[in-house]
Order: C-alpha cells, then structure tokens, then sequence
C-alpha cells in the first residue's frame, strides 16, 4: 500500500515556525476584523451604544464582540471568523510517546445579493482558512489510516475553500451555484465534533482524498438543488478533476484561478430527507459518485501480476465510483421547542468505494451526542463513538503472496478500529473546550508485536471570534 512517507527528519527552526503561526493568526484576524471596523468609521459617527447584558464578555457568541456585525447582516454582509486548535499526545503506540499540536483559522463574508444590487435570491461567499501544526501520526511513528488529529493536513498554508456564487429560483425549488468549492460542503456527513478523522466530514473524501477533496482544498465545480420537499431535497454536482488544487503553491491554493491539467470530472449525487418525526429531527442521505478520470489500479500491475511482486508500473481503470449513507438521528429532547439541539442523537455512515482503484475499500462509523449534560450546563456535550476503516482484500492477498516470496511489507492489511469519547465544556459564549480519549486498534490496519494499539489524548479548542 502506498502510504505517506513518515517524516524522519523533524529538526526545524522552533521560533521560526512560531512565528510564522502567529503572523498567520494575526493576518486572518485582521482580516475578520477589518470590514466591521470600517463600516463602524463610515457610520454617521453616533457614539457607539452602551453594552448590554447580552454584549457581556463571558455570554456574547463572538470573543471580540460585535463591531458591528449585526449593522453589517442587516445590510446584506454576515462576516464571521473562528479557530480551531487541537493538541494531542499517544500514551501508547508508535515507535515513541510525543505530543503534536495542529490548528486552523478561518474568515467567512456571506453576501446577500438581493440586499446589495437588488438580485433576488442570490448569495455570494468566500472563505479562507490558515492551518498550522504537525500530524501525531507522522511525530509518534503511527501508522494510522485516518488522522489521529483530523485538523491537520493539505499544508500549513492560507488555502481559499470556498468562492461561489448561489442562486434560488422559482420561490427557493431550484439552487444553482457554482465556483471553488470543497465537496464535503453540500455532499455526505457535515459534523465534525470528533477529533479522530474516523467521525469527523464528509466520508468519501476521507477513503478517496486523493481525487474526492473536503476542505479546505476547493475545485471549480457546479452544484444543482431540487427541493422536492420541504424536507426533501435531490443534489447533484460536476467538480474538476486535478491534482493541481492540493499544491501548496499560492497561485491555486489561495486565488481563485483554474488550473491546467484537468484529468477529467468528479460527478457526486445525493437524496436528502430531514424529516422532523413527533418532536424528534433527522438527516438522512443517501449518495454516490462516480469519476471520469483514470487512475492506478489498487494492486495490479501492467502486466497482470501484483504490483509489489512485478515492481512494475500500476495498470490504468477508468471511472472510478463509490456510495455511501448517512443518518443522523435525535433520540430524546425537542426539535420543535426552545432548545432543539439537545437531548441524545446517534449518527451512522458507511461508505464503499471502488475496489479497483481504492486501497482503502471502505468505513463504517456510528456514535451517539448528548446535548445538555447537567443541571445548568445545556449547552456542554458528550460524545461517544466507533468506527473501522477496511483494506481492499486485493491488496491483503497480494502483501499475502510477497511476503511469501519475501518481496512483501512483512504484515497483511486488513481492518484499522477506532473508538473515541470526549466531553465538551462550553466555557463561555464563545470558547469550546473539548477533551477526547481516543483508542486505536491495529493502527494502519495490521497487527504485529511492533505495532502497539494506540491511546490518544488530546484537546480540541475552539474560538468563535
């Protein structure tokens, strides 16, 4: 199985790279910041009112305040920004116990056309988000499947996940919109209150991330709503297909630019159903994929053999496909009431993909959230959750017969399992905290006496600015 290289090398300049986070930060900040700033100095220069009870520090939603956000909504421009930080530590597993810290911030400006130039029905948007740290899997020699800190990854760099433009036609039945954008944003699971990748987005992006990209990575695409119901809704989406969104470089990560090299187009569909049953609300989808480009066959070389016995390069398939469901479920509480989010939910997801082209064939996740979990903490959560991710058997067969020839890896792939528990403390209005115990069995999906099952610990921080 081709998996990432792991990084042997980890002497790096410390003050630099704090430095650059926090210029990064800072950046970000500022640019969350500047809007409402400037249209407080364009205002008609009224003194600024007296803070509210709502506007106390430890209540409000946002850290900085106002600034005159809700002046800006009501004009048709919702700005928001936030950060995520996870930190993470293995007590087990891995060549070695260390720690790994990873994060992200984000800008969002949401623009309501109809408020702005008079076109009703339409919105623009952009996002940017900043990523930082390390992954644990790579510091502690882990061989995991999926992202042991899901926070981290596609490079510590400022990337442009979403630049598009919606329109709502004939009374909200149609929605048409179309730009850069991450597939994980109208298609699959959209929670990620968990820190194990397992749990957390849009699940064919996880198994197939090499051509199907959640965020932050964004490819020009189109996507089609029909509303079919009020709580019915039919979607379906055309994507480029390039490799070139995950560079690294500024000119396709951060600007909104089309790269050469298209290789083909990713083509997902989907049925949504949010039925609200008595007091109790869902979300149910059913979807799939499939994708035009050619990619290399998961095992099979171009002579017929096992690539790992032949050496050779890997045979060429066409149209790469998968499916997948994803319910989630409220169990206790009321969806009708003052507080529909609490009470226990439960979550399932299982996703298949193409067993010719994909090493990693399929996953299976389920978990249940409490909402509400003391007298006078409503809005802290619990979460439990378990989860596989499966090898392609092709692949186990043929690591099974190179090693027989001793060509092999020296272990068979087969499932990697994962269960995580975390309790979520909501400090204030505006700082999550969440601790997460994760235990990883058969990291990378084998078991050998070298290969230890991990305990991770780890802290998610969450900051809405």
């Amino acid at each position: 199985m081709r998996l990432p290289r792991r990084s042997e090398d980890r002497r790096q300049d410390g003050g630099r790279r704090v430095k650059a986070r926090l210029d990064l930060i800072a950046a970000i900040l500022v640019a969350c910041t500047a809007p409402v700033l400037a249209s407080d100095l364009a205002s008609s220069g009224t003194p600024a009112q007296p803070a509210s009870a709502q506007d106390d520090f430890w209540t409000r939603p946002y850290l900085f305040g106002d600034l005159g956000r809700a002046r800006l909504k009501d004009q048709g421009i919702d700005i928001s920004g936030g950060l995520v930080n996870e930190t993470v530590g293995n007590l087990t597993g891995g060549t070695h116990q260390a720690g790994a810290n990873a994060g992200q911030a984000f800008v969002q400006g949401i623009f309501d056309m109809e408020k702005l130039v008079h076109i009703t029905g339409g919105t623009f948007g952009i996002t940017l988000v900043g990523r930082w740290g390390d992954n644990l899997a790579e510091v502690a020699d882990i061989p995991a499947l999926m992202l042991l800190n899901e926070v981290y990854g596609r490079g510590n760099i400022v990337r442009l996940v979403d630049f598009h433009y919606n329109q709502s036609l004939w009374d909200g039945a149609v929605d048409v919109k179309f730009g850069r954008l991450a597939v994980g944003a109208d298609f699959g699971f959209d929670r990620c209150d968990f820190i194990n990748l397992t749990f957390c987005g849009s699940v064919p992006g996880n198994i197939a991330g090499n051509y199907i990209f959640n965020w932050p990575v964004s490819q020009w695409g189109g996507v089609l709503k029909l509303h079919l119901a009020d709580d019915l809704t039919f979607s379906a989406a055309v994507y480029d297909e390039n490799p070139t969104y995950l560079s690294v470089q500024a000119k396709w990560a951060l600007l909104p630019t089309w790269p050469s090299g298209s290789e083909g187009a990713l083509v997902p569909m989907e049925l949504k159903w949010t039925p609200t049953l008595g007091d109790l609300s869902g979300t149910y989808r059913i979807g799939g994929w499939f994708d035009t480009a050619t990619a290399d066959n998961a095992v099979t070389s171009i002579n017929g053999l096992p690539a790992l016995i032949s050496g050779l390069p890997y045979a060429q398939d066409y149209a790469r496909y998968g499916f997948y469901i994803s319910f989630i479920q409220q169990l206790t509480g009321n969806a009708t009431g003052p507080s529909p989010k609490q009470g226990l939910w439960s979550f399932l997801n299982v996703t298949y993909s193409d067993p010719r082209t994909s090493t990693t064939l399929y996953q299976v996740s389920w978990g249940l959230q409490q909402h509400g979990t003391f007298a006078g903490r409503p809005d802290d959560e619990i979460g439990f959750a378990i989860g596989t991710t499966g090898i392609n058997p092709r692949l186990a067969d043929a690591q099974t017969q190179a090693n027989w020839l001793g060509l092999g890896p020296g272990y068979v792939q087969h499932n990697e399992y994962v269960m995580e528990a975390y309790y979520g403390l909501q400090a204030t209005g505006w700082l999550n905290l969440k601790a997460s115990l994760q235990y990883v069995i058969d990291p990378g999906g084998y078991s050998s006496p070298l290969n230890e099952n991990a305990w991770v610990v780890g802290l998610r921080t969450t900051v809405a600015f």
